[in-house]
Order: C-alpha cells, then sequence, then structure tokens
C-alpha cells in the first residue's frame, strides 16, 4: 500500500480522485452489468466511506493538537 497521507490538501485530493473514479465506474454501468459489478462498486463506496471517516478523524486531531499547543 501507499505512504499514508497526513496534509489536508492532499487528503482532499485523494478523496477527489476517488470520487472521480467511483463516477466514472457509475457511469460505465449498464444493462449488461451484473451483481459481480454491483458488488464492486459497493466495495468501492464503503473504502471511500472509511477513507473520508479517517481523514475526518485525522483533522479532528490534527486541530485538538493545534488548540493544545496554542
Amino acid at each position: 500500500m501507499g505512504k499514508a497521507r497526513t496534509d489536508k490538501l492532499g487528503q482532499m485530493n485523494v478523496l477527489k480522485s476517488r470520487m472521480q473514479l467511483l463516477c466514472h465506474t457509475i457511469d460505465s454501468l449498464d444493462e449488461s452489468s451484473d451483481i459481480e459489478d454491483l458488488e464492486r462498486l459497493i466495495v468501492s463506496l464503503d473504502q471511500l466511506k472509511a477513507k473520508v471517516v479517517r481523514y475526518a478523524k485525522d483533522m479532528k486531531e490534527q486541530e485538538e493538537t493545534k488548540k493544545a499547543v496554542d
């Protein structure tokens, strides 16, 4: 796996990139799509959600650390 992003700009770029990929995947679905395609979509959504939750936690911790230092 890649190195974890800790900077806010980098994290937002990762989320935007993942969202664009997800949108492209959804756009490619058609009548020939099968259950496996939908299951992969669910997995991608779950992974994106986990990334958002992780980044939100990181940002909250960074804000709390900054407040403690100030």
